[in-house]
């Protein structure tokens, strides 16, 4: 077998087995296997069904699977068991790596459509509202990724413990549900926190969740980061983005409009994923196969869906970011590009109006 042929299996494999463990997080399959089963009491397929409230017969499937894929143990008397390694991986809290894996099915659902788009005379890209799934897959794996390091490495590293320590007003542009907006408002009380999205569900989930979780020190709005209220003009001491504006489908139209409604001295951070503009350097990266797949399949259909759309995908990279942030208003030596460790596959563009 030649070397591309062994590395087509690989990823014939692993498509498979993707499916497979998003399977198990979503029916909370490793839990179960977790508590029943240990290297000294292994445990079989019933008991393990019996306790995620699943059917005996799928459940052993799914056993074999992984246990054939060399991710879980197996034991002649065909009885399973998870390595403490494996437990920590996929049981209780997710881990980022394996949250990645529920965009699998997720990403599979639009394919028909994505069929159509992708062809000269179909449609121009896809609509927010196709991607309900995928973005209940995309919040586990925000989670995931950034509750460890957000309050704890990225406000300090942004200014935003400095800047907001006496108080201010806040935007999160392209909110979705809310996951860092309510950090933000949680972490800085004295604070005045909007958080803005395109999609009416996620805001919907937004506002219910801080609601029960008695937040009022923020407020989230429906609406086109590329035609915020007149009202908003010089009126936030910070605005963020995360992971959104290449989403956009002019995210020029929305960093004119972040430059209009920052006050003069306040400060713009966009996080986004770390790319060069250019695809032959891109392959030097170890994240961008998959960043580069993952936006064929969302961001670049979202981002296209318009006559007027640019079209960037999440690849879109420093050299392009960094024009269009110019072009907004922002002087270039008021812009700064950082890499944090933490956040490895990312890069932040830190700006001052």
């Amino acid at each position: 077998m030649t070397e591309l042929q062994e590395r087509l299996k690989s990823i014939h494999f692993g498509a498979l087995i993707a499916p497979v463990i998003a399977l198990g997080k979503k029916l909370s399959l490793f839990d179960a296997l977790a508590e029943m089963g240990s290297e000294e009491e292994p445990t079989g397929a019933k008991a393990v069904a019996k306790r995620a409230k699943c059917k005996e017969r799928y459940v052993k499937e799914w056993l074999c699977a992984l246990a054939c894929a060399g991710l879980i143990h197996v034991t002649p008397d065909e009885r399973f068991w998870m390595s403490e390694e494996a437990q920590h991986e996929f049981s209780g809290l997710n881990n980022f790596e394996v949250a990645r894996m529920l965009f699998v099915p997720s990403s599979v659902k639009i394919f028909d459509d994505l069929l159509d788009a992708v062809r000269i005379d179909g449609r121009l890209g896809l609509d927010y509202s196709q991607f309900a799934d995928f973005y209940n897959e995309q919040d586990v794996q925000t989670r995931a990724k950034h509750e460890r390091h957000l309050v704890k490495d990225y406000f300090p590293l942004i200014g935003l413990d400095v800047a907001l320590s006496s108080g201010g007003r806040v935007l999160d542009v392209g909110c979705g549900t809310g996951f860092h907006t309510m950090k933000m408002a949680t972490a800085f009380p004295h604070c005045s926190i909007e958080g803005l999205d395109i999609s009416e569900a996620p805001i919907e989930i937004a506002r219910d969740t801080a609601e029960q979780m008695g937040i009022a020190n923020i407020r989230f709005h429906v609406g086109d980061a590329g035609g915020l209220p007149d009202e908003w003009t010089d009126s936030f001491d910070f605005i963020t983005i995360f992971d959104a504006c290449h989403d956009q489908l002019r995210p020029d139209l929305c960093l004119n409009e972040v430059y209009r409604v920052l006050k003069p001295e306040g400060v713009f951070a966009m996080l986004e994923m770390r790319g060069t503009s250019n695809v032959f350097d891109d392959a030097k990266l170890a994240h961008s196969s998959h960043v580069y797949a993952s936006s064929l399949f969302h961001c670049l259909p979202v981002g296209s869906n318009g006559p007027d759309a640019l079209c960037m995908g999440a690849m879109w990279g420093e050299k392009r970011a960094r024009e269009l942030i110019e072009k907004s208003g922002f002087r270039k030596e008021d812009i700064q590009v950082l890499h944090p460790s933490f956040f490895p596959i990312n890069d932040v563009y830190l700006c001052r109006k």
